[in-house]
């Protein structure tokens, strides 16, 4: 059965939540006030925070086995609190323009040139960043202050970073996906979704871009995906999905890491990683493997150095799973 037959409901629970969500982030974004601006992300992160209790049980349990006993007791809480209030800031920095004036502030970037050099061969280039870590808004924003136009991927049910289940229903896909597209519009030169059932059309536009030296941006951790390599990754075994690996395959692309965090001197700094190193003369599997594995080996330290950035240590399953059970199913899915 694909998705265009089944059945769509009008709205449900989420959504009323999304909706609220999205009122939130209006009146953020219509506050002039840094200071006003900042107060309500810290509002949301605090009410978040005490009403997901078994939210914070995850994330203090998974902490405690990614780190062990170098990371004590006492260090768990702000740890935590602090993952709650990065998911937020992120969310309010999609369009308020106050934050994003005063942020520029302290900014700084290092790597810009590995994009130009990259650009100057002409096969365009794949950014990959995180899904749940960094400023990925604010490096997006960046960016296009630099001059770069980014043509941003998600996942087809994306929603801002909150958590959206298939299939969508009617209201996600007329407003709140809008929303949170145009959202990101003012700074990126393009917005794809790449649907779970067709995505075939969506990777022709990719691999079109790439041919006209443009950027691609997309999750390197994402949870969208037909082909997997798994790696151990902070506390789980996971899966990494290989669809950019194969596109940078086809075009001669290369891959860049893109990383934006706040260090500890309360500078934020934007850093553009040189290039995965890749041999596609190897077997494809092989140079998949190698690819994925530098990656994970990059995200893992950061996050690492920088764990209340990461807002997804309350994950508890291993992304790939579901579109490997939609496969089997037998459902029609193009591999990556």
């Amino acid at each position: 059965m694909s998705q265009a037959t089944q059945r769509i409901s009008f709205i449900n629970a989420i959504d009323l939540y999304l909706l609220s969500v999205m009122g939130v982030i209006k009146i953020g974004a219509s506050l002039s006030s840094v200071r006003a601006s900042l107060r309500l992300v810290d509002a949301a992160a605090f009410i978040a925070y005490h009403l997901s209790r078994s939210k914070r049980r995850l994330i203090e349990r998974n902490l405690a086995q990614t780190f062990g006993e170098s990371l004590r007791p006492n260090e768990i809480t702000p740890i935590v609190k602090s993952s709650f209030y990065q998911f937020w800031l992120e969310a309010f920095s999609m369009r308020s323009l106050s934050l994003r004036r005063a942020e520029s502030t302290r900014l700084t970037t290092r790597g810009v040139e590995h994009l130009r050099q990259a650009l100057d061969k002409g096969k365009g280039a794949i950014l990959w960043d995180s899904s749940c870590f960094g400023r990925n808004v604010l490096a997006k924003q960046v960016l296009h202050d630099h001059g770069f136009s980014v043509h941003q991927v998600y996942g087809e049910n994306y929603a801002g970073g909150f958590y959206t289940p298939c299939p969508a229903t009617w209201v996600r896909r007329r407003l709140i996906k809008r929303f949170f597209g145009n959202c990101e519009k003012p700074y990126v030169a393009e917005v794809l979704n790449l649907p779970l059932w067709e995505p075939l059309p969506v990777m022709r536009t990719l691999f079109e871009r790439l041919k006209e030296n443009r950027i691609v941006c997309v999750a390197g951790d994402g949870t969208l995906g037909w082909n997997w390599v798994h790696k151990r990754f902070l506390w789980l075994q996971r899966g990494f999905s290989t669809g950019m690996v194969s596109l940078a395959r086809m075009t001669g692309a290369p891959i860049l890491p893109l990383f934006c965090i706040q260090e500890s001197d309360n500078k934020i700094v934007m850093i553009i990683e040189p290039p995965i190193e890749s041999d596609f003369t190897k077997d494809r599997d092989k140079a998949s493997q190698t690819c994925i594995e530098q990656y994970v080996n990059l995200l893992d330290s950061y996050i690492r150095r920088h764990p209340g950035q990461y807002y997804g240590w309350h994950s508890s399953d291993a992304p790939g799973a579901y579109a490997k059970e939609v496969s089997m199913s037998g459902n029609s899915i193009a591999q990556s």
